[in-house]
């Protein structure tokens, strides 16, 4: 076996465990990453409608995707990203996409996000997590936002727009 399969080997196992680990024991546990497609990607960001100088969060962002995408479109994008590969990976885009001074990834649990700061909220999650999304947002934002929901709608919302199992909604 080469040392660079060994190596990948390694790296899966252990995101592997530590993935089990968090759903398993941490009280604030979340989905675990599922890429999105690239062409969802692209319609997402068109059904934002994102402008130059918006400021949008990825919960979740995996490997740092929507975020390229939507710093390429003018945006502020900032990912929050509970595994260290995926964040070690994210960076690594960022930077070869040329759009550091744009997007950035943090290694924190999503639920620590600021959304008071952001025009635009990109999510993949699960109705379960839609709607502990959906009841921070009720509870804590001050000023309107767009949650843009890729598959999944939230639970007792109403969507303002809907595309290609697209879901808009308006906070």
């Amino acid at each position: 076996m080469s040392p660079v399969v060994l190596v990948l080997l390694i790296i899966t196992l252990v995101s592997i465990i530590y993935y089990l680990w968090y759903v398993t024991f941490s009280p604030q546990s979340g989905p675990v990453y599922v890429p999105t497609k690239d062409e969802t990607v692209k319609k997402m960001i068109e059904m934002a409608d994102l402008k130059k100088g918006n400021k949008v969060i990825d919960l979740g962002s995996g490997d740092g995707r929507i975020l390229i995408a939507a710093a390429k479109k003018g945006a502020t994008a900032v990912g929050y990203e509970i595994d260290p590969i995926l964040v070690a990976e994210s960076k690594r885009k960022i930077a070869k996409a040329g759009v550091s001074n744009k997007a950035k990834v943090k290694l924190k649990n999503m639920w620590e996000a600021d959304f008071n700061e952001v025009d635009v909220i990109f999510v993949y999650l699960f109705p379960k997590y839609l709607a502990k999304l959906k009841k921070i947002l009720e509870e804590k934002l001050t000023h309107p936002v767009t949650v843009i929901s890729n598959d999944y709608q939230i639970p007792d919302a109403k969507p303002a727009k809907v595309k290609n199992n697209i879901y808009l909604y308006q906070f």
